[in-house]
């Protein structure tokens, strides 16, 4: 029977996880921030290591956005600390974080202010008075790993939505950060263009990069990321891997999350442990769609 092979399948399939690197990056400790008289963020506590891909998940009003804001300094926390590599953040400008931290907003056209591609990418290097031979250099170099390198003449307005995200991406990618911060970096794709969009952004994780996604798209936080922070009302409410999260109840009630029907599907076929079953079968499945490109 087709629960039968499913039982079969589930208990010969095995995945190999890849382990990030055990330095730590990023700690907050305790961090507090209202605006005016609300309290938006409340006691958050977390670290992150190099080379970790982390989704940061929680229906709107959450604090999601305001979080990634705090931590690049474009809003001031009241409380608590925050290090980065060891160091303090507090005193640091939002400048000089954007030397090791960058933020890419969901829309591309809020952040591109250039009209051709290279002098885009070009942008953060000038402000800081690079070489114009060492931009050149820099910005061919990241035009090649975003693929855009062809068209590094181009106006912008010739890019498509998903070419100007990888563009958006390559801006930041040009100062190396140290890690990433994207705000839905699949909202309004399809999934041809969302596969191109995540396999890059996977790509640049495997060469080192630290990549948080804030995102509502579990179908993201599941195949993608290994970790989810998972935000309600302010307060950090799980720090879980993605499977544990959707596959709890209470979780996804208290978050608002949407249920994952791979869950659903373990349950009926009677698969002991159904969690393990959905990272088996979302593997599988990315070695499958890998085969149709």
């Amino acid at each position: 029977s087709d629960i039968s092979r499913l039982q079969q399948w589930q208990t010969h399939y095995r995945e190999q996880a890849k382990a990030p690197n055990a330095d730590l990056l990023l700690s907050l400790n305790n961090v507090n921030f209202s605006y005016e008289s609300e309290q938006v963020l409340s006691d958050i506590s977390f670290t992150i290591k190099r080379g970790e891909m982390i989704s940061l998940v929680g229906k709107n009003g959450a604090g999601k956005s305001t979080l990634a804001k705090v931590i690049c300094g474009f809003e001031k926390h009241q409380h608590g600390h925050i290090t980065f590599a060891g160091v303090p953040l507090e005193g640091e400008s939002i400048f000089e974080r954007a030397n090791r931290i960058g933020f890419v907003l969901q829309n591309p056209n809020q952040m591109i202010s250039k009209h051709l591609i290279f002098d885009e990418v070009a942008l953060g290097l000038r402000l800081r008075h690079v070489p114009e031979e060492k931009v050149k250099e820099k910005v061919y170099d990241v035009l090649q790993v975003c693929g855009l390198y062809p068209f590094r003449n181009w106006p912008v307005a010739a890019l498509s939505f998903g070419q100007k995200k990888r563009l958006t991406v390559a801006s930041i990618l040009v100062l190396e950060p140290e890690l990433i911060i994207l705000d839905e970096p699949t909202a309004g794709q399809d999934l041809k263009h969302y596969t191109e969009i995540m396999d890059f952004l996977e790509q640049l994780n495997q060469r080192g990069v630290t990549i948080i996604f804030i995102t509502h798209d579990m179908h993201l936080m599941l195949e993608y990321t290994s970790r989810a922070l998972v935000l309600a009302d302010g307060k950090l409410i799980a720090d879980q891997n993605p499977v544990d999260v959707l596959t709890n109840d209470r979780l996804i009630e208290q978050a608002h999350l949407k249920r994952t029907s791979l869950f659903d599907l373990a349950v009926k076929a009677g698969i002991k442990q159904p969690t393990q079953f959905i990272d088996h079968f979302i593997s599988h499945d990315r070695k499958v769609r890998k085969t149709w490109q």
